[in-house]
C-alpha cells in the first residue's frame, strides 16, 4: 500500500545529507532565530585546507530553508558569486558530493558561494510530497537574496545541475536579476524527465521480486525510486521546456557530458536568443544515476569542475 510506503520512505526519501555535522546542525535547528548561523572548519575530503563555511537557515517562519554559504579565500575576491542550485530526488543524493566540492573549489578560488537545499529536500522543512516547481522557483529567488545579504549585494551566476539548471535559467528568464547562468546537463524537456524518472522506478520494481509493483495513492502521490512524486510536482516539472524560454541572462556557460555535444538543440536556441554563450563537451559518466556499472566513477567529476571555475575567472573580463 502507498500509504505503507510513505511512512516507510520518510527518513530515507528525504535523504539527509551530512552537509554540516549534527551537534552544530542540532544547535542551529534549536535556536529561535531564523537567522541562526555558525561556522564550521575542517578539512574537506581529507585535504589540508581549511573549508571556513557559514550555514543556517533562511525564508518565513514554518518554510524555512537550510544554506551553507561559502565565504571567497585567498588573497584574490571576484566581483560575483555563485548560487547552486542542485538536482532533485535520487539525483541529488548522487550528486551531492560533487556540488559540495564545487562550492569549496570556486570558494578557494576567490568566489562567494551559496547552496542550499529546496523545501520539502534534504535538511529544509516540508513533508516529502510538498515540494513543487513553483515553490522551488520561490527558494532559487530567497536565495539569491541570501546571497546578496552575505556579499554586499554582488553579482550572482546562478550554477545548476540537471533539473536545478533548468530551474535556475527559469528563474534568471522570470526576474532578469542574474548576471549569468552555468547550466550542467541541464533537463530540456520535463515530459522526457518525468518519463524516465517513472520508467527507472518500474525497472527498479522489476528487480525487487519481493515488492508489489506500488499503485497511486488516492492523493495520486507515487514513488519513484525512494522518493514521493506528487500530481502538482509532476505536472510542474512536466511543464519543463527550456527550448521555449525567453533569453535568460547575458552569459551562459552550457555544460554537457553526455555522448551528445548538445542534447535537445538547447544550445542552438539559445545562440538565436543573441546570448553570450560558451558550450563546452566533457564526456563523463552519467554519475548521478547511481548505477552499479559505474564502479569508482562516483567520485566528483574534476575535470567538469575545473572548466566551470577556469570560465568563471574569465567572466572576470568586463562584459
Amino acid at each position: 500500500m502507498i500509504g505503507t510506503q510513505k511512512s516507510i520512505l520518510t527518513s530515507q526519501s528525504r535523504a539527509r545529507l551530512p552537509l554540516t555535522g549534527s551537534q552544530e546542525k542540532n544547535n542551529c535547528a534549536n535556536s529561535p532565530s531564523a537567522d541562526c548561523e555558525y561556522k564550521k572548519h575542517g578539512p574537506e575530503m581529507g585535504n589540508a585546507i581549511q573549508d571556513p563555511a557559514v550555514a543556517g537557515y533562511m525564508g518565513a517562519a514554518g518554510r524555512q530553508l537550510f544554506y551553507c554559504y561559502h565565504a571567497p579565500q585567498g588573497a584574490t575576491t571576484r566581483s560575483f558569486g555563485f548560487v547552486l542550485c542542485p538536482p532533485s530526488g535520487r539525483e541529488y543524493v548522487f550528486a551531492h558530493r560533487t556540488l559540495r566540492q564545487l562550492a569549496t573549489r570556486l570558494s578557494r578560488a576567490g568566489f562567494p558561494v551559496l547552496r542550499f537545499d529546496y523545501f520539502a529536500s534534504g535538511d529544509s522543512a516540508g513533508a516529502d510530497d510538498e515540494g513543487s516547481v513553483e515553490q522551488w522557483l520561490d527558494d532559487i529567488a530567497c536565495a539569491v537574496d541570501t546571497f546578496r545579504n552575505h556579499t554586499a549585494g554582488a553579482r550572482v551566476c546562478l550554477a545548476g545541475f540537471r533539473v536545478g539548471a533548468s530551474l535556475a535559467a527559469m528563474h534568471a528568464a522570470i526576474h532578469h536579476d542574474v548576471d549569468s547562468l552555468v547550466l550542467w546537463d541541464p533537463v530540456v524537456s520535463g515530459e522526457r524527465y518525468v518519463d524516465t524518472l517513472l520508467a527507472d522506478h518500474d525497472r527498479w520494481l522489476r528487480l525487487q521480486q519481493w515488492r508489489n509493483k506500488a499503485s497511486k495513492a488516492a492523493d495520486g502521490v507515487r514513488e519513484t525510486v525512494g522518493f514521493l512524486l506528487s500530481p502538482r510536482l509532476e505536472r510542474g516539472l512536466r511543464g519543463i521546456k527550456l527550448d521555449t524560454l525567453s533569453a535568460p541572462a547575458r552569459r551562459v556557460l552550457l555544460l554537457s557530458s553526455s555522448p551528445d555535444a548538445d542534447p535537445e538543440h538547447l544550445g542552438e536556441h539559445f545562440v538565436k536568443l543573441d546570448i553570450s554563450i560558451d558550450r563546452q563537451h566533457m564526456l563523463w559518466p552519467e554519475f548521478w544515476t547511481g548505477g552499479e556499472e559505474l564502479d569508482d566513477v562516483l567520485m566528483p567529476p574534476a575535470r567538469v569542475l575545473q572548466a566551470i571555475i577556469g570560465w568563471a575567472v574569465e567572466q572576470e573580463v568586463p562584459a
